[in-house]
């Protein structure tokens, strides 16, 4: 899992709902220069990722998982990719 795949998939979920950083911040009670950096891959503890889920109103798993599929999704894509270039006997 990467942290910043994770701030990514929190920054996703924030814009999905319409909400500025700084609200985002204020609702996770963490300063907006935090909410920054979470964005921009900074590492957080389990407390910050509940209180942002909270804030976001979704589990943590669906922020967790979502960051997992993505990675997943791009190894899919590059196993596909050398299959689709690979000739039968290979």
């Amino acid at each position: 899992m990467s942290i910043e795949n994770l701030g990514d998939t929190i920054r996703k979920e924030r814009l999905r709902q319409g909400m500025t950083q700084e609200q985002l911040a204020e609702k996770a009670d963490i300063s907006l220069n935090f909410m920054s950096l979470i964005e921009n891959g900074k590492n957080m503890s389990v407390q910050t990722l509940v209180s942002i889920a909270k804030a976001l109103d979704v589990n943590i798993d669906s922020l967790v998982y979502s960051e997992l599929h993505t990675e997943s999704d791009k190894i899919a894509d590059q196993i596909l990719l050398s299959l689709s270039t690979m000739t039968d006997d290979e």
